[in-house]
C-alpha cells in the first residue's frame, strides 16, 4: 500500500490561527435583585371584605389591621344562636316543671302506699283461726287484710314504677339537654371567636407591597390562603432564579456584584420538600442569598447578578473547536508547517464550546487550519469602565387603592329617583348631596310593625306576672333580655320606616372623586341595594402600568410624565410599592405594578383627568433607568461575537497589532453594550467589527 501524498491546490491562500494560550470560563451568572424581608399573611377564618386597614406603600405597625370584615352576617348568625340557646333553655325548664310536677305527684302516691303497706304488715291477722268446735277455719279477718294488702301493694308498684320512669326520663332528658346546650353554646363561641379573628393584622412594622382585591361584588375572603403581602426594608436578601444547591456545593466559588461592587454571600438551600410545595400549581421557585456583610451600602430594588465560577482554565493552550476533527484513534488537527498540511493527533480539556483546550499534541504557536473570522484591526477602542442601565417605557393608568361603591340605602317604601346632582369626576365631600329622590310610604308595612310592638310589650308584660316569682333566675333574666331586644328592634325597624319615607335626598358616605354614574331617568324605581356610584379616595392614588417581564422592581424610582389640565407636558417622580412575582408567593403574584407619586403632586395627575381626556386611560408614561451597574467594563455590541449560551468573545489587539479572540463573562447588555462580569481588563484595546 502506498501512502497518498495530499498536494494543496495551486493559488489558494491557506487559513490557520496560532494555537494560543488565553482563559476559558465555565461560569454562570443569574439576574438578581435586593429584596426585603416579605412576610405574607391570611386569615384564619373565611369572612366577608368589608374594607382595607392599608394600601400600596403604606408605612404599618405591629398588629395592625390589614383587611376588616364585615361582620353583619355572622353577627345575624350569632343573634339567632342566641335566641335559639334561650329557647332551649325555656323548653327544658317547662319540661322539667312538668315531669317534676308529675313526678312528685307520683312519689307521694308511692309513699302514701307504701306507708298503708306498712300498716298492713304490722296489723296482719292470722291467717287460720279455730272455730267454736274447735276446727281450724280461715279468719275472715285475713280474706280482707289480704284484699287491702294486695291493692295497697299494686298501688304502690304503679307508683313507684311511674315515678322511676320519669326520674329516667328526667335523667335522659337532663343528659341530652346539657350534651345539645353544651354543643350549641361551642357553635355560639365559634361565630363569636370566628368575629373577632375575621381580620387579617400583621406582626411585622414595615410597608404594605401586595394585596388581594375585593370589592362588593368579590367579597369572600377564603382562610388559609395568602391576602396581604408586608415588607421590612431593614431586611435584605437577594433572590434570583432557582440555583441547585448541588451546583452551589460543586463551585469553585460565588458571590453577587450590585452596582459593580463584589459582595461575598451566602446561599440558602432548601429541602425537595418545600420546592415541591412552592412549585405546586405552577409556581416557580426562587433561590434566596443572604448578604454576608455590606448590607448597609445597598438598597431594595437594587439590581444584581449572581457569579458561580464553576471551573476556570487559565493560561491555557487553546484552539478553535470548530478546528477539531476526530477519527478511531481519537482528535486530531491539521497544521501548516513548511508548505505542508501536517496531520497531529491532539488531547483535549476543557471546552467552552468556541475555543478548547488542548492537553497535548500542540506547541504555541502552531498554525491550525481552520476557517478564521476576519477582523478589522484598523477600527479599534479602548476598554473603560461606565455606568450601565437599560432604559425602560411603559404606557400607564392612574388607578385608585381605595373606591367605594355606593348602593340605594331605603329600605322602606318604593323610591323613585329624580336627578344626580354631581358629575363624573367631580370631587365630592362627605355628606354632599349627590341625588335626590321621592319615597312613596308602605303605610301598611308601618302598620303592621307598629301592631307588632304593640303585642311584644303586652307579651313582656305578662311573661314578667307570671314568672315574676323567678325573677333572679337565670332563665328569667335571659327571657326577658330577648323579648327586650326583639322589642328595640321592632323600634329601630319603626324609626328606619319613618326616616326612609321622609328621605328626599342621598348624600355622599365619603369625600373623595365620582369615579362613575349608573344611569337612570326621572322617576325610575330604584330598588333597594341598587348601584348609584363609585367614589375613589384621591388620597390612595397610583399610577398603574403593566410589566409581565417584572422589569421593575419594589423600591425603584421611576418618572412620570403626563399632559396637565392646561395641555404642558409634566414629570413627576415615583416610587414601585408593589413587590414584584420574585419576592412573592403565587398566591399574590401579578404582572400589574403600582407606582405611588407624592401627595403633593397628585392634585396635578387629577386636574390632568379632569382636562377632558377621558377616552385616553393609558395617558401616563412610566421611564427609568434599571439594572444600573455603576463603573462597570462596556464592550460595545458591535465588538462582540455571541455564540448564545453566555458564550461571548472579542478580539483584542495585542502589542504586536495582531488580533487574538478572548473570552469573557458578560453580566447582561442593552441595545449598545454588554457589562463584563470576567475575562477582559481596563486598558484592552479591543476590535470593533
Amino acid at each position: 500500500m502506498e501512502e497518498i501524498e495530499l498536494i494543496d491546490p495551486v493559488g489558494t491562500t491557506v487559513s490557520f490561527e496560532e494555537a494560543a494560550r488565553r482563559n476559558l470560563y465555565n461560569v454562570s451568572v443569574f439576574a438578581a435583585n435586593v429584596f426585603p424581608h416579605v412576610e405574607e399573611y391570611s386569615a384564619e377564618y373565611s369572612f366577608r371584605f368589608s374594607s382595607y386597614g392599608a394600601y400600596y406603600g403604606e408605612s404599618v405597625s405591629k398588629g395592625q389591621e390589614l383587611i376588616k370584615a364585615d361582620t353583619d352576617y355572622v353577627d345575624e348568625q350569632i343573634k339567632n344562636k342566641k335566641e335559639y340557646i334561650i329557647s332551649m333553655e325555656e323548653d327544658y325548664l317547662d319540661y322539667v316543671q312538668e315531669k317534676t310536677e308529675a313526678l312528685e305527684e307520683q312519689r307521694q302516691l308511692e309513699d302514701r302506699f307504701q306507708r298503708e303497706m306498712q300498716k298492713n304488715e304490722a296489723s296482719k291477722p292470722a291467717e287460720y283461726v279455730v272455730d267454736e268446735n274447735g276446727d281450724e277455719v280461715e279468719n275472715p279477718d285475713y280474706a280482707a287484710w289480704q284484699v287491702s294488702y294486695e291493692f295497697n301493694t299494686g298501688c304502690y308498684r304503679i307508683a313507684k314504677n311511674n315515678a322511676d320512669i320519669l326520674q329516667r326520663d328526667l335523667d335522659k332528658k337532663k343528659t341530652l339537654y346539657e350534651m345539645d346546650l353544651a354543643h350549641e353554646k361551642y357553635l355560639l363561641k365559634t361565630l363569636q371567636k370566628s368575629r373577632s379573628n375575621a381580620t387579617v393584622t400583621t406582626q411585622i412594622a414595615g410597608r404594605l407591597v401586595a394585596i388581594e382585591s375585593y370589592d362588593k361584588d368579590n367579597n369572600y375572603v377564603m382562610a388559609e390562603t395568602p391576602l396581604v403581602a408586608i415588607a421590612n426594608d431593614s431586611e435584605k436578601v437577594l433572590r434570583c432564579e432557582y440555583v441547585n444547591k448541588n451546583t452551589i456545593k460543586n463551585a469553585k466559588e460565588y458571590y453577587a456584584l450590585i452596582d459593580g461592587k463584589r459582595y461575598e454571600v451566602e446561599y440558602q438551600a432548601i429541602s425537595s420538600d418545600e420546592y415541591a410545595r412552592l412549585s405546586a400549581d405552577g409556581g416557580k421557585v426562587y433561590t434566596t442569598f443572604t448578604l454576608l456583610r455590606g448590607e448597609e451600602n445597598v438598597n431594595v430594588g437594587d439590581y444584581a447578578v449572581i457569579v458561580i465560577v464553576n471551573k476556570e482554565f487559565e493560561n491555557v493552550l487553546t484552539v478553535p473547536k470548530d478546528a477539531l476533527m476526530k477519527d478511531d484513534t481519537g482528535y486530531y488537527v491539521f497544521v501548516y508547517e513548511n508548505g505542508r498540511n501536517v496531520y497531529k493527533s491532539v488531547q483535549i480539556g476543557y471546552s467552552d464550546g468556541v475555543y478548547t483546550e488542548i492537553v497535548s499534541g500542540l506547541q504555541e504557536g502552531d498554525k491550525v487550519l481552520y476557517d478564521v473570522q476576519e477582523v478589522n484591526t484598523e477600527k479599534t477602542m479602548t476598554l473603560t469602565r461606565q455606568d450601565y442601565s437599560i432604559d425602560f417605557s411603559a404606557k400607564a393608568k392612574l388607578v385608585y387603592a381605595s373606591t367605594m361603591s355606593q348602593y340605594v340605602k331605603i329600605e322602606n317604601g318604593t323610591v323613585y329617583f329624580q336627578e344626580f346632582m354631581v358629575e363624573r369626576f367631580q370631587h365630592v365631600n362627605k355628606g354632599d348631596v349627590i341625588a335626590t329622590v321621592r319615597v312613596e310610604p308602605d303605610n301598611l308595612a308601618l302598620r303592621r310593625n307598629e301592631t307588632r310592638l304593640t303585642r311584644l310589650r303586652e307579651r313582656l308584660a305578662d311573661y314578667k306576672e307570671q314568672h315574676k316569682e323567678d325573677s333572679k333566675e337565670e332563665y328569667y333574666i335571659e327571657a326577658v333580655k330577648n323579648y327586650e331586644e326583639q322589642i328595640q328592634d321592632v323600634q329601630d325597624i319603626i324609626a328606619q320606616q319613618k326616616k326612609d319615607f321622609n328621605t328626599k335626598t342621598i348624600v355622599a358616605e365619603k369625600t373623595g372623586v365620582i369615579r362613575s354614574l349608573s344611569r337612570h331617568e326621572k322617576e325610575d324605581i330604584l330598588q333597594n341595594g341598587y348601584w348609584l356610584l363609585e367614589i375613589a379616595d384621591e388620597n390612595t392614588c397610583y399610577v398603574e402600568l403593566e410589566d409581565s417581564n417584572q422589569t421593575l422592581q419594589y423600591g425603584n424610582l421611576v418618572n412620570v410624565s403626563f399632559m396637565d389640565a392646561t395641555q404642558t407636558s409634566r414629570t413627576i417622580t415615583g416610587e414601585v410599592v408593589s413587590m414584584s412575582n420574585m419576592g412573592l408567593s403565587n398566591a399574590l403574584k401579578s404582572d400589574y405594578t403600582e407606582v405611588l407619586l407624592p401627595n403633593e403632586e397628585i392634585e396635578n395627575l387629577l386636574q390632568s383627568v379632569f382636562s377632558g381626556m377621558f377616552w385616553d386611560e393609558y395617558r401616563y408614561t412610566v421611564t427609568a433607568k434599571v439594572r444600573n451597574m455603576h463603573g462597570v467594563l462596556m464592550v460595545p455590541r458591535s465588538a462582540v461575537y455571541d455564540y448564545g449560551g453566555g458564550k461571548t468573545y472579542v478580539y483584542v489587539k495585542d502589542e504586536n497589532g495582531n488580533a487574538k479572540a478572548l473570552s469573557f463573562v458578560s453580566g447582561g447588555s442593552n441595545d449598545g453594550y454588554y457589562w463584563v462580569v470576567l475575562g477582559l481588563t481596563e486598558g484592552m484595546e479591543i476590535c470593533l467589527k
